[in-house]
This record gives structure tokens, C-alpha cells and sequence, in this order.
């Protein structure tokens, strides 16, 4: 849950700017918007009840409203502000220890000492967050330990430092620490920095205790959440009987002590529950990558080209046969033997030629109407009409689609009777003639020139082959589906390219078909095409025949290549290194749906800004969602900012094996074979994860001096 206890609402000093004023409606508005579900009022040197009470009862619905202070301190170094937040129970009392205070000075230029402002509010139920490091102006070390001391309750002392990089380390190492808006400009709230609650609070008391980390109210708390419980197995011979909460659930703890064993056994005990569960495994990511880009799921579909699949004229070139014209032999024949015999010249049948059929266009137009209306009449058949026109409707449809039916067919009939009938005249020209020629001694006149017929015949092949050529030629389809975001490329791609077979093809984009093959066949098809009159053209077309009978062609679909590339949004194609790929496979791991998610060592590969930028808000907001998040690491900033409900530490000391389980809320470990066995969550965090005391100061320090 969100919360922010640095909130201002009016300008209250000199430098104050008018955007921190702010009406109820606004304030509604902005908070709703922010999903923030916890606000403290801490206007610099003042504290306004009535504004208070006006806004808190404008959000009581959304929000809780408390009571708050910022005060300028003087320190024992350097001056610095304070914020003092109070429970809403005691705002009265608040109210008047925050006049006493002032009573009598100029809010824009009085200090007070730390002594002076708790005296002032010992008797209040308060908490202090003084500005911390880069955060300015901002408390020395020394003044922290005074307010501590003179608080004499640790857990109500926080930090506030300037952004989330040192609070993620200041929290790493369970210091108290947290962030809020210090909202300048109203209009602007929602994109402020707010901190987040890991488990959420209902009141200022159950926030101290969490502070506190009180194991009652942690207990509470984790319990709105409640566990699956499944075995976790180290070895196979080992059995843990392990709580895993629908937040973040973290394994870690040394080398060698079965972390990725125990994650890979939760997975598979999980799936058994059940539930729908992805898994990365960081040392598996190359084989991963390898599947991520195989073209095994892609289909070959001519259709994402606009390509026709050509199937009719790849049969029509199997039964294609030449047309020769008749031969100049055949006429002077006739004319020779013209004589021979008086009775077949008296035969006027015998000088006849060919009857032409002129019909083929309206011929294939009826034909192709009659396939059109059988598969409409089969279609309208399927739908229950009733559910969309009365009865009387119903039957007038029928009707006239049954006339419609009716005179197609008769059209076509007409069409197959003139066609035929042609065919039969031709036929017994022929036939007479033979039976003349072979009684006679004379050769007929030859029934056509046969031209029409070549030429047809030549033109109808040529045709076949340029669609075939046409469809071959279609421009590439690629379809890209987002991969990933890497740092210094941005958005990254899975590019699924569809394209025909062409000079830049490769093997792999063909591995049902030998590509040196497909090459000869799409040479010879191009070669028929410049040589359609050519006279050795058949010779052509049979070994074209050849070559597809031998490999199976029927349509141009083994022509389309397949493959993926990752590309960049400018479309150019680009090798990930293998760290890339790791950060790219658990992006895509961690935005598909899931119930549950497995992790090991997703930090593997990857840099720790990166990390807590990109990685963790991933899973946090998984976390969010209720997920099961199971991370087996050895990143601190996954481990600890990610605030898990459950960590499992694993230990190996003296040829002894020990799990510990426990939480950062309340600090605790316990190991599952003896309860009396306990350690501190955050010592074992920052030893394990951190490398050792020195090394978390190390680090903040380097964080801190790259922020300022």
C-alpha cells in the first residue's frame, strides 16, 4: 500500500510555493488518483486542525489522514528539518503542543533544538522522520543518535532520504527508512515518489508495531495473505514442509546448499496443486533463447503474403500437353489426293472444319455461379433463421433462393449441352472423315489449322506460370511481437519473417525442403515463362513435372521460408549477448500470465541498477496481483527491497545441512529442525546478500555520491 508522510497542503513559509496550496476536492481527487492510502499533513513550522479535519473527512472513504509537523531544527552541526507525525487519537493534544511551540515566533526563521521539540511532544503518541544524507537540509549522524537516545524507542525514529536508490539500501540493512512526496506542485501529486507498505496497516498503532516489528501483529498481518504449503526437496532423500505466501517468497544462503533444487521441486509441487506456473532458470537461458526463436509453431501460410496457393495451376501443368498446328505436309496432301475419288468429293462433309465454341467466358461464369450458390445455400442452411426473421420471411427466402438455384442450373445445363453438342459435331466430322480418307485413298481437308488451338495452348501455360511467378514474387510479411526493453537499445523484438524463396534466403528457413531444389524449379518456371514459344517447351514442362512429382510440389507452399530474428524498433536485426538474453527471457517470463512464478538467479548476467529499476518493480507488481513469487538469489536488491513474506535461508556449516525460515518484519529466522535455533534476518541478509557489514556502507556510500 502506498503512504506518504511528507505531504504539504499550504504554503505556509517564505519560498513556499502556491502549488503546495491545495482545496478538499483537489486533494480527493489527487489521492485517488496517487492510490495512496496513508497521507501525514506536514506543513513546514505549522499545524492547521481545521484543514485537517476538512480534508481527512473529505477522504476517509480512500485514505487515512494523520496529523504531522516539518520543523526546522537546529543540530548540533548544521541545521536540518524534522518531521514529527502524530496518531490521529491524540491530534488535540497535537494541536496544542504545535502552537506552544510557536507561540510567539516568526515560523520563517526560528530553530529549535531537539531537546526543545521533544519535550514538546513526549506526551504525544508521535514518530520522527528527520531529512537524511541527500536529502537536504539534513540530520548529522550524531544529531540521529541524539534523537534516538532522547526518544529512547528506536522504532520511532525514521530516515528520509532523497530518492528510492539510497532508500533501497538503507532498507537492505533494516534500517528505518522512508520517502515521501514533499509535494511542491498539486497538480503534479500522482507522479510524485511515495513509499510502499509491504504489508498493509490499518491505523497509526499498527504501523508502530510493524516499526517495531512485533511478531504478533507481523503474524496478523502475513495472515491476510494466507500460504499454500508444499515440500521443497534439497535432495531427494530430504523433505521441507515450506509456507509459500501469494507475495514474494525468497530462498537464499550459501553456495552448494540446494537453493535452485528447492525451487525446481516447489515448481513441480505447485504445478500438481494445480496451478499455472512459469519458470526461469537463469543457467538454462541459452537453450531457452535457442527454443524462443525456433520457427516450430510457425505455420507456412501463403495467405500472409496475399500469395495464392496456385494448387489449380500446378495441376493444370501436370496434365499440360502441346497443341501443335497442322503441318503444311497435311494441305498439299489434300490437295493432291483431292481428285482421287468423285464420290467423297460429292461428300461436301468431307470439306468441312471445326465448329468453334465462343461461350467459354459466359460457360466458366455460370459454372463458377453454380459453385457459388451451393456453398451459400450450404451455409444459410447451418444458421437457425427463425432466430432472426418470422416464419412468413423465412418462407420467401427459401423461395427465392430456390429460384435463383433453379435458373443457374439451367443456365449451366444450357451452357454443358451447347459445349458438348459442339464437341459431338466435331467428333463426327472426324470421324466421317477418317472413315472417307481410309476407303478412298484421299486425305480430307485437315478439320483446323490448328493455330487457334497452338496458340491457346501456349498462352494458357504462359498464364499458369506468370500467376505461379506472380505469387512467388510477393513482397515479405514480418511480424513483430515485443521481446523486451533493453537499456541502451530500447525496445526489443521477436520478428516472425514470412518470405518467398529469394536470392537472400537460407537453408534454415526451409527445413522440409532442400532449398538447391526449390532453386532449380523456380529457374525452370522462370525459364518456361521466357520461352513459352519456344519450340522445345514440352521438354521444359516435363522436367518441371519431374521435379515437383519428385519432391511432392503441389502449390507454392514449400516456396515460403520461415524464420525469427530479434530486431530493434528501427527494425535492424540484432544478436543479444548472453546477459541479454537473460534479462530479455525473464522480462517475457515475467509478463506472461501466470499463477505462480519461479525464479533462480534471475540477477545472473545483470547489472544491480538494472535490477532494481526495471526487475524488481516487475515483481512487486506481481506481488501485488496476489502471485506466488519464488526467487532462489543471492541480489540484495531482490532478495531485500522486494521486502518478502517469506525467506528461506540455507546454511551449510560443519557437514551440516540447516534451513531457516522467517521474514524482514520481524527480523527473525527460524530453523525448521529446532525452534530455539534463531538468527537475525537482517545479520544473515546483509552477510549473505551483502557480502559483509563494510561491504553495505561501501555500497551506500557509492550510491549516495552518484545521486548527489
Amino acid at each position: 500500500m502506498k503512504i506518504d508522510l511528507h505531504c504539504h497542503t499550504m504554503s505556509t513559509k517564505k519560498g513556499d510555493g502556491s502549488g503546495r496550496n491545495v482545496t478538499p476536492e483537489v486533494f480527493r481527487s489527487k489521492i485517488e488518483m496517487a492510490d495512496v492510502k496513508i497521507v501525514a499533513i506536514t506543513n513546514h513550522n505549522h499545524f492547521d486542525i481545521k484543514q485537517f479535519n476538512e480534508l481527512k473527512s473529505t477522504v476517509e472513504d480512500i485514505c487515512l489522514v494523520w496529523p504531522g509537523i516539518e520543523i526546522d531544527v537546529k543540530g548540533s552541526v548544521e541545521r536540518f528539518h524534522l518531521i514529527v507525525i502524530c496518531n490521529p487519537d491524540d491530534v488535540k493534544k497535537f494541536y496544542e503542543s504545535s502552537t506552544q511551540l510557536f507561540e510567539g515566533k516568526d515560523i520563517n526563521s526560528s530553530l529549535h533544538s531537539l531537546e526543545d521539540i521533544w519535550s514538546t511532544y513526549s506526551d504525544c503518541d508521535v514518530v520522527f522522520i528527520p531529512h537524511f544524507h541527500n536529502k537536504r537540509p539534513a540530520i548529522s549522524d550524531e544529531d540521529r543518535e541524539k534523537l534516538v537516545t532522547l526518544v529512547k524507542d528506536p522504532a520511532r525514529v525514521f530516515i528520509e532520504p532523497r530518492d528510492h536508490r539510497t532508500l533501497g539500501v538503507l532498507i537492505n540493512n533494516s534500517l528505518n527508512a522512508i520517502i515521501g512526496s514533499d509535494v511542491k506542485e498539486w497538480t503534479q501529486y500522482e507522479k510524485s515518489t511515495f513509499a510502499e507498505l509491504r504489508l498493509p496497516v490499518a491505523s497509526f498503532s499498527e504501523f508502530l508495531l510493524l516499526s517495531r516489528r512485533d511478531t504478533g501483529v507481523v503474524k496478523t498481518l502475513l495472515s491476510q495473505k494466507p500460504p499454500v504449503v508444499l515440500i521443497g526437496k534439497p535432495h531427494t532423500s530430504v523433505n521441507l514442509s515450506l509456507e509459500i505466501y501469494p507475495d514474494v517468497n525468497i530462498i537464499f544462503g550459501q553456495k552448494g546448499t540446494g537453493k535452485t533444487e528447492i525451487l525446481k521441486s516447489l515448481y513441480e509441487a505447485m504445478i500438481k496443486e494445480g496451478h499455472s506456473c512459469k519458470k526461469y532458470i537463469a543457467s538454462e537461458n541459452s537453450d531457452d533463447f535457442s527454443s524462443l526463436l525456433s520457427i516450430r509453431e510457425m505455420h507456412a501460410d501463403p495467405n500472409k503474403l496475399k500469395a495464392d496457393l496456385c494448387e489449380d495451376e500446378f495441376r493444370y501443368l501436370k496434365t499440360w500437353s502441346d497443341c501443335n498446328p497442322v503441318s503444311i505436309f497435311t494441305y498439299t496432301n489434300w490437295i493432291k489426293t483431292k481428285a482421287n475419288s468423285g464420290n467423297k468429293a460429292r461428300m461436301k462433309i468431307t470439306e468441312s472444319v471445326h465448329e468453334v465454341f465462343s461461350a467459354d467466358a459466359q460457360y466458366n461464369k455460370h459454372k463458377q455461379d453454380r459453385e457459388s450458390i451451393e456453398e451459400a445455400l450450404k451455409s444459410i442452411k447451418s444458421i437457425e433463421i427463425e432466430h432472426y426473421i418470422c416464419a412468413a420471411e423465412s418462407v420467401e427466402l427459401q423461395r427465392l433462393l430456390s429460384i435463383l438455384e433453379s435458373s443457374i442450373w439451367e443456365k449451366r445445363k444450357e451452357d454443358v449441352v451447347n459445349k458438348e453438342a459442339v464437341k459431338l459435331v466435331n467428333f463426327t466430322i472426324d470421324r466421317i472423315k477418317s472413315l472417307a480418307d481410309r476407303n478412298s485413298d484421299t486425305v480430307s481437308r485437315p478439320s483446323t489449322a490448328g493455330l487457334v488451338a497452338f496458340t491457346e495452348c501456349r498462352i494458357r501455360l504462359y498464364i499458369a506460370i506468370c500467376k505461379i511467378l506472380h505469387s512467388l514474387a510477393q513482397p515479405e510479411c514480418n511480424e513483430r511481437e515485443l521481446l523486451g526493453t533493453l537499456e541502451d537499445k530500447g525496445n526489443v523484438y521477436i520478428n516472425r519473417k514470412y518470405r518467398m524463396l529469394c536470392p537472400l534466403s537460407r537453408t534454415d528457413e526451409f527445413p522440409s525442403f532442400g532449398i538447391r531444389k526449390l532453386r532449380e524449379i523456380q529457374d525452370l518456371l522462370l525459364k518456361i515463362s521466357q520461352d513459352v514459344f519456344s519450340q522445345d517447351i514440352a521438354s521444359s514442362v516435363d522436367k518441371l513435372n519431374e521435379f515437383c512429382n519428385e519432391n511432392n510440389i503441389t502449390s507454392i507452399k514449400p516456396f515460403l521460408g520461415l524464420s525469427k530474428q530479434v530486431i530493434t524498433e528501427d527494425g535492424k536485426e540484432y544478436l543479444p549477448s548472453n546477459g541479454e538474453k537473460g534479462i530479455l527471457l525473464l522480462q517475457q517470463t515475467l509478463k506472461e500470465e501466470a499463477e505462480a512464478y519461479f525464479l533462480d538467479e534471475p540477477e545472473l548476467g545483470m547489472g544491480n541498477s538494472y535490477i532494481d529499476t526495471d526487475i524488481r518493480p516487475l515483481i512487486s507488481s506481481l506481488a501485488k496481483q496476489r502471485k506466488y513469487v519464488v526467487i532462489a538469489t543471492h541480489n540484495a536488491n531482490i532478495a531485500v527491497r522486494t521486502l518478502p513474506y517469506t525467506s528461506i535461508f540455507r546454511t551449510h556449516e560443519n557437514g551440516e545441512y540447516k534451513t531457516y525460515v522467517g521474514n524482514p518484519f520481524d527480523d527473525k529466522l527460524t530453523n525448521l529442525a529446532d525452534k530455539d535455533d534463531i538468527r537475525s534476518w537482517t545479520d544473515e541478509s546483509m552477510h549473505s546478500l551483502e557480502g559483509s557489514k563494510e561491504a553495505f556502507y561501501e555500497r551506500r556510500d557509492i550510491y549516495e555520491s552518484k545521486s548527489n
